[in-house]
């Protein structure tokens, strides 16, 4: 919105008390950056109230989070529809715009790689734990001393190892520095992602997806969740992964067959280290605990608690900047949109 507009621009800031308190409280000042800064009540986010609350408030700017309902396609559709610009403090856009909104000249930005490097760190994490095997360190300790034998931990280094990354979005190439001091060597895959993409951040591009698991001692799951991705780690897939090796999957739990992982993990052939599982939350019946020596985390890679505010100074800033008259930092284009999950 051009500074010069003598109307004042509404900002609307559609959160819950706990998003609210994570975001954005933190890092408001004293005085909100604009007069026209409103907030939702909690109940003006249930799909009863939702519409009337956005017909009749009318924002320009949009501030949303986990739990913003989607935006109602007939409200977007009407001609002297006012909104411009969504600013959403959390992470995938999908499920609250339409892609139309974007087509026709709406801005969309969330928190975009400013959480890549903390999801990276914890898929680090992940991967270490079950190269050290950390998913047996409990019984084995429980045990008397006289009847432990280190070497039954098989414990493994991640040095000199052949990783393979699945996905080439910002996580992927956050792990690149965290990795190299390891001197491992580097291949991905991502459909669609040109040869000299990979070549230009020094990753050597695998002719397919079961060719990058088949030549991979550590193989990081971080593709984007799409149609055309779900399901695409098949049974097949995993048993090209060699004996013992490492499966680490940071990104979305449904690009993977999870009945052909536990029964991969179950026999003992591979290392699990997850994150993410298609069914979540994870509950104790879950066919996962099954899994001898699994390394399993809550889906917490990210952003991590101290840097919720991080990310709420980040949407504040990109307001200014539209309100400026200026772009917005992280720019959702179409292209970025067909990818994210």
């Amino acid at each position: 919105m051009p500074p010069s507009d003598p109307s004042p621009v509404r900002i609307l800031a559609a959160l819950t008390g706990r998003e609210r308190a994570l975001f954005l409280e933190p890092v408001l000042p004293s005085q909100p950056p604009a007069a026209s800064l409103e907030f939702t009540d909690e109940s003006d986010l249930t799909p009863g109230r939702w519409a009337r609350l956005l017909e009749s408030r009318r924002p320009a700017i949009l501030i949303t989070g986990w739990t913003t309902p989607p935006l109602p396609a007939a409200w977007l559709a009407q001609p002297d529809c006012p909104l411009r610009y969504v600013c959403h403090v959390t992470g995938s856009v999908r499920n609250l715009v339409p892609r139309s909104f974007i087509e026709r000249g709406g801005l969309v930005t969330n928190w975009g790689e400013r959480i890549s490097a903390q999801v990276a760190e914890h898929g680090l994490l992940l991967a270490l734990a079950a190269l050290r095997n950390q998913g047996a360190w409990t019984a084995f300790l429980a045990r008397p001393a006289t009847t432990r034998r280190l070497t039954e931990l098989r414990t493994r280094t991640l040095f000199g190892l052949r990783v393979g990354l699945h996905g080439f979005g910002s996580v992927a190439r956050a792990l690149l520095p965290l990795l190299r001091p390891f001197g491992v060597t580097l291949a991905a895959y991502s459909a669609g992602v040109p040869e000299a993409i990979f070549a230009a951040h020094g990753v050597r591009p695998a002719a397919s997806l079961s060719a990058l698991f088949t030549d991979s001692d550590v193989l990081f799951e971080c593709e984007s969740l799409t149609p055309l991705t779900e399901g695409t780690v098949t049974a097949s897939v995993l048993a090209a992964l060699r004996d013992d090796a490492v499966f680490v999957n940071i990104g979305r739990g449904a690009v993977v067959d999870d009945e052909a992982l536990v029964r991969e993990g179950r026999a003992g052939r591979i290392r699990l280290a997850l994150d993410v599982v298609t069914a979540e939350p994870v509950t104790p019946t879950s066919p996962f605990f099954s899994v001898p020596g699994l390394v399993l985390s809550p889906h917490i890679g990210g952003p991590t608690a101290d840097r919720y505010a991080d990310c709420g100074g980040h949407a504040l800033a990109n307001i200014a900047r539209v309100l400026a008259g200026t772009p917005p930092e992280g720019l959702i284009t179409l292209a970025s949109y067909d990818r994210a999950t």
